[in-house]
């Protein structure tokens, strides 16, 4: 046993208080701060870089981040990346993922059967969240991986839900310039890996779960306040380029069209049908496109009839938008003259327009 003076004498060699009797004082301080500078260090866990492990950089100035693994990489905006992970479809895996009446294991067995096209479809979708799916299961923890996915669906139900409350907000508020903000934020552990070199000081996060991956990725999508939308076509969170309110997104659709291209074309169709006087003129233009567009098999030729009706009606239809014009007498002219706007097959002389029944009456003296 050390007697009381050797105590002493050890605690005063490595105490870090400065005292006159206290001489190493100085050694032992910047033998610590040497330390600190040059040893890298994970904080929370001591968990090295495996296969397991992913490196996650974020880039702040640029709003995006990398994904690293050994050969593996993935670059996107966080703004993008969060956007995919909401509104991701996760109807494909609940059908390859249930509980089983039988217990955990068989639930476990059946899931393993099924774990491969979960990954393909989630490379397809969220290929980082595939690549730490497919990592976890090839070290073969499957209580892991089923909390991943469970936490997937979390991050979509509850995350989604509160950009959805959010997008409501922003829609709703006048004052373009101070657009509401989430205000708080679930806290969540992390494992960062911090390095000091070329006179900066470097922080990679390091990711073993979608958890991980996911609660980083939100939290530095709601540090940059971010404005968020809802597409009024396909009802899917985004994020517009500008503040100004924003109701349809670029997305390509299965039509090969864009959400934006329908948007406007089913608010002016539905333009349209709350108006019968702009229904009517649009009916009656489409019937004589459709017989002019048939006018090969015809004997004549209908365009110039066609260029005739737009110029007589269209001025008088700009006329009305203006309340320059009445509806009502603007389609009671329409209605008189449709009987001369008809197709050629509907009879000789029926139809062939004013200008033409016109000719064949002098042809016929």
């Amino acid at each position: 046993m050390p007697s009381e003076k050797q105590k002493e004498k050890h605690l005063s060699k490595n105490s870090l208080y400065y005292t006159e009797e206290n001489s190493h004082f100085v050694r032992v301080f910047f033998k610590i701060l040497y330390t600190l500078f040059t040893f890298n260090f994970t904080i929370a866990k001591n968990t090295p870089l495996d296969l397991m492990s992913f490196e996650l950089k974020l880039d702040k100035r640029k709003r995006a981040f990398t994904l690293l693994n050994g050969q593996y990489e993935y670059s996107n905006t966080v703004n993008d990346e969060v956007i995919k992970i909401v509104t991701l479809n996760t109807l494909p895996i609940q059908r390859r993922l249930y509980f089983c009446k039988d217990g955990f294991e068989k639930f476990i067995s059946t899931m393993n059967e099924n774990v491969a096209d979960i990954i393909d479809y989630l490379n397809c979708e969220l290929e980082a969240v595939g690549e730490i799916v497919k990592a976890e299961f090839v070290e073969g923890n499957e209580l892991n991986l089923y909390d991943d996915l469970y936490s997937l669906f979390f991050a979509i139900i509850n995350d989604g839900a509160k950009l959805m409350g959010l997008a409501q907000q922003q829609c709703d508020c006048e004052d373009r310039y101070n657009l509401p903000k989430l205000e708080e934020l679930p806290r969540f552990n992390a494992n960062v890996e911090i390095d000091y070199s070329d006179c900066k000081t470097n922080y990679h996060y390091v990711i073993t779960t979608v958890a991980e991956y996911i609660n980083i990725l939100f939290h530095a999508f709601v540090r940059n306040n971010p404005v968020v939308s809802v597409c009024q076509n396909c009802t899917k969170l985004f994020v517009p380029k500008t503040k100004k309110i924003t109701l349809y997104c670029d997305r390509v659709t299965d039509s090969n069209s864009t959400c934006k291209r329908i948007g406007a074309k089913n608010k002016h169709n539905d333009k349209i049908e709350e108006d019968p006087v702009l229904k009517k003129y649009h009916m009656e233009k489409h019937r004589i496109e459709m017989y002019c567009l048939r006018g090969k098999q015809d004997k004549y030729d209908f365009f110039d009839e066609l260029f005739d009706w737009l110029n007589k009606y269209e001025p008088k239809l700009q006329a009305y938008k203006q309340g320059e014009y009445d509806g009502d007498k603007l389609v009671a002219e329409i209605e008189a003259e449709t009987p001369n706007y008809q197709a050629y097959s509907k009879g000789l002389y029926y139809g062939l327009g004013p200008h033409v029944l016109v000719v064949i009456k002098c042809n016929n003296k």
